[in-house]
């Protein structure tokens, strides 16, 4: 009881374990009941530290050397402003891959099981005030109509 689990793609904590049934909640505070019978693929995600995962783009345009020496501030003033919500590293781990409109970039951060969500949407939120900061835009897809 207490532990984080996933079962069958539903991920929640265990609110209660029966006879017959084991009851998990999920963050939006619904409950799945599942006979103990069916319960056969569980990861318990308590148990270990979870990363916190954002990808962003940048341009094709961009110096990536210059760029990465950016990069190590930026994510240093990210962990040091948010030392309670990043319980450990918080760095860019590189090309994740050339899209089309941008060459996107993979930032992870550790965080507790328990925050997962919470970690991720505070880091894509630093990240983009922090590029914002930097004046490094992310390039996003665009269509010009034109008109007879």
């Amino acid at each position: 009881v207490g532990d984080i689990i996933e079962v069958d793609g539903f991920r929640g904590k265990v609110k209660e374990i029966g006879i017959r049934t084991l009851s998990i909640e999920d963050t939006g505070s619904n409950i799945k009941i599942i006979n103990n019978s069916d319960l056969k693929n569980i990861v318990n995600r308590s148990n270990q530290q979870s990363v916190a995962v954002c990808d962003v783009s940048v341009s094709y345009d961009i110096d990536l050397e210059a760029l990465d020496k950016q990069l190590n501030a930026i994510t240093k003033g990210i962990k040091e402003r948010n030392a309670e919500i990043f319980i450990g590293r918080v760095e860019c781990v590189g090309v994740e891959s050339l899209a089309d409109s941008g060459v996107v970039l993979r930032f992870i951060a550790d965080v507790t099981e328990e925050i997962i969500f919470k970690g991720r949407t505070l880091l894509n939120k630093e990240i983009k005030i922090a590029f914002d900061k930097a004046n490094i835009t992310i390039p996003y897809p665009q269509i010009d109509v034109h008109n007879k």
